[in-house]
């Protein structure tokens, strides 16, 4: 008898619709009281937040699967045996299922960028057939001499994932998100060097994008990237941006706020004062217009005093080396690595504006230091 054929299972095709059905139809309840359901997307992203946590755990303590203690028999004097419930072989189970389904059975991995722990997994695990079999179906009756084989496999097959771990590659691939974080520090940096250059004075706003707790859920990374460009054109159109001299932004996505975004505004402080009102309007400008009342936002420069160890809010002089030392700080955090967002967007998840031009010629008014070391030993002019 083959082991792997039964005759009272579910197709693949029942068996996707069985599990679609579970990341589609979680009933919770409103502030309301009443039931609504929960988009399909969402449960999706965070499950593949979850396998890549599951996996760095697996990676750190590199555990193997033991043959003595897991096969046991179908049933009392039975020949055939199983193998026994265990925490290691339940979680390779759960895993494989996840990504097999979300990157080889439908479509759903299209919208996604597996974790490098991800997709070595899949290369070492993905034609599993006792995974499959476990996962889709029922864990199977198998001979010992056949349960023995599964395990070395499964052994071997995790052995593969720890060596695939070592190679160049994949220290490189996971130094991608360093790497850009890097870059987009560096970016940032220039940006402000430049505009400082410029400019004596800046009034900095900062405030946090996203959306209600009821409606993030519902907020795909398109939707999200379409309320923060129609936000992005009215700078060039909104009276309240005519002062504007810069900006960057930062996507980020967390389990309880979705996607969201991180602003920093470079306003010219010889013609803008109130950065806490500038900050509230940009916000509002954000839930009203922009997000058709789904949108929330956290304004940065309220209270920034007294909230912020290296406080570099609101009006900045040239000169204000100190004040100059937390904006530079807070560069660092705008530019953190995420490895969240990377794994969920395809797209760009930071950008800043153009650089100004340069001054030409002789500056008029009063000579300005050469240069300041910055917190992370860079030099900024």
């Amino acid at each position: 008898m083959n082991p792997y054929t039964y005759d009272d299972t579910p197709t693949d095709e029942e068996m996707l619709d069985w599990l679609g059905g579970l990341h589609g139809g979680e009933i919770i309840t409103n502030a309301l009281g009443q039931p609504i359901t929960m988009p399909s997307d969402y449960h999706w992203r965070n499950d593949l937040i979850w396998v890549d946590q599951q996996l760095k755990a697996l990676a750190n303590a590199k555990p193997v699967l033991d043959h003595q203690r897991l096969i046991k028999p179908d049933a009392f004097g039975s020949e055939a045996v199983v193998l026994a419930p265990d925490p290691l072989l339940e979680t390779l189970t759960t895993l494989f299922t996840v990504l097999v389904t979300m990157f080889h059975k439908t479509d759903i991995g299209q919208h996604y960028r597996p974790s490098p722990y991800a997709t070595r997994f899949l290369l070492a695990f993905g034609d599993c057939a006792y995974l499959h079999e476990a996962g889709f179906y029922q864990p199977p009756v198998l001979s010992r001499e056949i349960a023995e084989q599964m395990v070395l496999d499964l052994n071997l097959r995790l052995d593969a994932w720890y060596q695939s771990q070592q190679q160049p590659d994949f220290t490189a691939e996971c130094y991608r998100n360093r790497r850009n974080s890097r870059k987009n520090h560096t970016s940032l940096c220039e940006l402000m060097e430049a505009l400082f250059e410029c400019y004596s004075r800046l009034m900095v706003v900062r405030i946090d994008l996203g959306y209600s707790e009821f409606d993030s859920p519902y907020i795909d990374y398109e939707t999200a990237r379409y309320h923060r460009k129609q936000l992005c054109h009215a700078f060039n159109t909104h009276p309240l941006f005519d002062h504007l001299l810069g900006y960057a932004w930062k996507l980020e996505w967390q389990p309880k706020k979705g996607f969201h975004y991180h602003f920093i505004f470079f306003f010219d402080g010889h013609q803008c004062r109130e950065d806490i009102t500038q900050a509230r309007l940009i916000g509002e400008m954000w839930t009203n217009a922009m997000t058709g009342g789904q949108g929330r936002y956290w304004n940065c420069n309220l209270d920034a005093q007294q909230s912020y160890c290296d406080n570099a809010m609101g009006c900045i002089d040239y000169h204000d080396f100190e004040k100059k030392r937390g904006l530079y700080w807070l560069a660092k955090y705008l530019t953190k690595i995420d490895e969240y967002a990377a794994m969920l967007v395809y797209g760009r998840t930071f950008q800043t504006s153009r650089k100004p031009v340069l001054p030409q010629g002789p500056r008029m008014g009063r000579p300005r230091q050469s240069a300041m070391a910055w917190p992370d030993g860079k030099v900024g002019i």
